[in-house]
């Protein structure tokens, strides 16, 4: 009985929260269709004024009317065209023109007339025609000709063509509108209504009411009302909604009966769909319990076994990792390991095979692994072990052991692609958390993939504490450069026997916070991986702009300067079109913008690089060779590429003093490259005796600390323009 109690105060609290929201959202949805249906009335309105309008433009263009019978045939076939009553015309001086005979009283024609002309057009209530009595509309605009008025032309409408706009269809035909005046008077309803003024008909049903009051004023003023009352026998939702016409206002109502009927269908239809679930919910208690231990067994395999090949999966290692670690005593290592270019096999044999594979590894896992031991399949071709470790060389063999067995018995049968197998491990010293030590062991996987033979790497914390000075670099380049922490430094080009400084090529420093400083070789490579390079190279090249463009309005000694530009900027399309937005925005002659460009970068699209030049040279730069000699394709760019300058690397330039072999290869390069017209700077000279050596077989400057080290710009400028020259000794 309780329980029946309960489920009826349920049902009763249930239908009233139904009805609450029902009422709500009816009275939304009354609002919606009664604002379409405004809409629409409005545009049927204003399609019949324009239909007037355009026969009015018709009757002023014949004026004079030579012949009377000829405009009343034309009020006559428009009446039948369209769909009016009644066509007529109203001359200025009182005639009356009609497309069918009626007996109008001269107060109607004055009537017509006089309000047409005042305003332009004219849109009546309902009055009577006098042929039949019947119910009209009438609508009029007024004629002019040359800017004075001839008269009016005007239509009598039926009430019928508006009737199926006072219809709510959308609230499934329960619904209607009526048009009033703001004074409540009626003007059309879809059906015959016991009242003539919807205000005194609410007077009667709510009198002395608030809401009735602030009902009115609501209307006088032009907006909007929805309110719930009795009108016509039955309580309604009353929407009123202004129109466009002559202050009419459309009222849509919905009785609100149609609410109660739609919550009592909705009530039925819950208690049908409650009783049916209770029934559904105690069939289905004994298959919930009947599956439940078939679920926990399913539960455990999906969330601890892996579905492809059986092992245990990496929620399994997490779990069982510390207790598994616990019985090896801490004498343990993590090994990851993973199969180069696993992808190829499945491209090449399909993932079928690729699955067999994976398959294989696992089983020979199964046969490698103690049981104080574990392993898992962290992902596609990745397996993670934890494994007895006593010492480096017996886990060395260990796994060389391994690798050879997975080798052999899970290479993809009928084919002559061989696994490839690589190992990541980090030995076990430290109690930290175990995704830190995984962490680590794919640390060294990375380094051990980078190897050509024995693939098999351990964890090093200098590889850590690199990749954790990188990341710092990458996390305050972006600020470095906006604080001005980079600076450029000037290292003169001199000459040989005078020292005299003939240029310098802008070098990068990076000073940063509490003035630590910066190495190139450590931000240059991150900045090149990242792309931020293209930035600092830019960076450089305006502040060299600047300088160059100071010394000038300084009057000082100007000294061409060569830039060092990436790889990167050869695949950049903006790359010219900035340096030519840089430079120009100084005023810089071209000529005193040197670019370089290293011997790799060009090699690696020698088409492309030959682009670039002609469009330098085209815009005046000049481009220099980078690091000529430390590859193997310089004389295969020298063939194809028109350089100004080469710079001979410093490696090329090593230990020549004591190499006569060497000397001679030097001798005859520089030679070859003298014929081709093309200047040669020796980069790195440090002794006399190289000095010599250099401008004895024609190079033409010297750059290197014989001669200066890299200078600040203030110490440069001092150099350049005081005379002395850097320490050549």
């Amino acid at each position: 009985m309780a329980a029946a109690g309960v489920i009826a105060a349920g049902v009763v609290f249930y239908w009233q929260q139904v009805s609450e929201i029902l009422a709500a959202d009816v009275k939304l949805n009354v609002a919606a269709a009664g604002k379409e249906a405004a809409s629409d009335f409005d545009r049927l309105l204003e399609t019949d004024e324009q239909v007037l309008a355009s026969l009015a433009l018709t009757v002023q263009d014949s004026y004079p009317w030579a012949d009377s019978a000829q405009l009343t045939d034309f009020l006559r076939r428009q009446t039948n065209h369209n769909y009016f009553k009644l066509l007529g015309v109203i001359t200025a001086d009182k005639k009356l023109y009609l497309s069918s005979h009626r007996n109008f009283t001269s107060a109607f024609v004055a009537d017509i007339s006089a309000r047409t002309l005042e305003q332009g057009k004219y849109l009546s209530v309902r009055q009577a025609d006098p042929l039949d009595g019947a119910d009209v509309l009438v609508q009029s605009v007024a004629l002019y000709k040359d800017g004075r008025p001839l008269g009016t032309l005007f239509a009598l409408q039926l009430p019928d063509r508006y009737q199926p706009l006072l219809t709510l269809s959308a609230m499934g035909d329960k619904g209607s509108s009526l048009i009033i005046e703001r004074s409540g008077n009626l003007v059309l309803s879809p059906r015959k209504v016991g009242f003539k003024n919807i205000f005194s008909q609410l007077d009667k049903t709510l009198p002395g009411s608030k809401e009735l009051a602030k009902l009115r004023q609501t209307v006088s003023n032009g907006k909007t009302a929805l309110i719930s009352a009795p009108l016509d026998g039955r309580t309604r939702f009353l929407y009123f909604i202004p129109l466009e016409r002559n202050g009419w206002y459309m009222v849509s109502s919905l009785p609100t009966q149609f609410v109660e009927e739609r919550a009592q269908h909705l009530a039925v239809l819950s208690l049908i769909l409650f009783a049916s679930v209770f029934a559904i919910f105690f069939s289905l208690i004994f298959y919930i319990l009947h599956m439940r231990a078939y679920s926990n067994r399913q539960l455990f395999a999906t969330a601890f076994v892996d579905n492809l090949t059986g092992a245990d999966n990496f929620n399994r290692m997490c779990e069982m990792f510390p207790q598994k670690l616990a019985e090896l005593h801490g004498c343990a290592a993590l090994v990851i390991f993973d199969i180069n270019k696993f992808k190829v096999i499945n491209d090449l044999h399909g993932y079928e095979r690729g699955n067999q594979v994976l398959q294989r590894i696992a089983q020979v896992l199964r046969e490698h692994i103690s049981p104080d031991e574990c392993f898992c399949r962290l992902s596609a071709d990745n397996f993670i072990l934890l494994l007895k470790y006593t010492d480096r060389r017996s886990l060395l063999t260990r796994l060389h052991t391994l690798n050879t067995q997975l080798r052999r018995d899970c290479t993809v049968e009928d084919s002559c692609l061989m696994i490839d197998i690589a190992f990541g491990v980090y030995e076990i010293k430290e109690e930290i958390p175990f995704y830190i030590m995984l962490d680590r062991a794919h640390l060294a996987l990375e380094k051990a993939k980078k190897m050509s033979f024995d693939k098999c790497e351990f964890y090093d914390e200098a590889d850590r504490k690199r990749i954790v000075a990188e990341k710092q670099i990458e996390n305050t380049m972006e600020d470095a450069l906006r604080r001005g922490d980079f600076a450029v430094y000037l290292q003169p080009k001199c000459d040989f026997a005078t020292g005299e400084m003939r240029g310098a090529e802008a070098l990068v420093r990076w000073q940063g916070a509490g003035g630590k400083i910066v190495r190139p070789d450590d931000f240059i490579p991150i900045f090149e991986k990242n792309g931020f390079i293209l930035r600092l190279d830019m960076f450089i090249l305006e502040e060299v702009s600047r300088l160059l463009a100071a010394w000038k309005i300084k009057g000082l000694k100007q000294v061409p300067i060569a830039v060092n530009f990436s790889r990167l900027h050869l695949n950049d399309s903006r790359y010219i079109p900035q340096m030519l937005r840089l430079v120009n925005k100084y005023g810089v002659p071209h000529e005193l913008i040197e670019v370089e460009l290293t011997e790799s970068v060009i090699f690696n699209n020698l088409e492309h690089a030959q682009n670039i030049i002609r469009q330098l040279h085209g815009n005046g730069f000049s481009v220099a060779m980078d690091d000529f000699g430390s590859g193997y394709s310089s004389l295969n760019v020298l063939k194809d590429l028109q350089f100004d300058s080469i710079k001979l690397d410093k490696e090329f330039l090593r230990g020549f003093e004591h190499n006569p072999h060497a000397q001679k290869v030097i001798k005859g390069a520089v030679a070859m490259i003298k014929t081709l017209g093309i200047k040669i700077v020796a980069e790195g000279v440090e002794t006399r005796e190289q000095a010599d050596f250099l401008q004895g077989i024609g190079c033409n400057l010297a750059q290197g600390y014989l001669f200066a080290k890299p200078l600040t710009i203030t110490d440069f400028e001092h150099r350049l323009n005081s005379g002395s020259h850097p320490g050549i000794v």
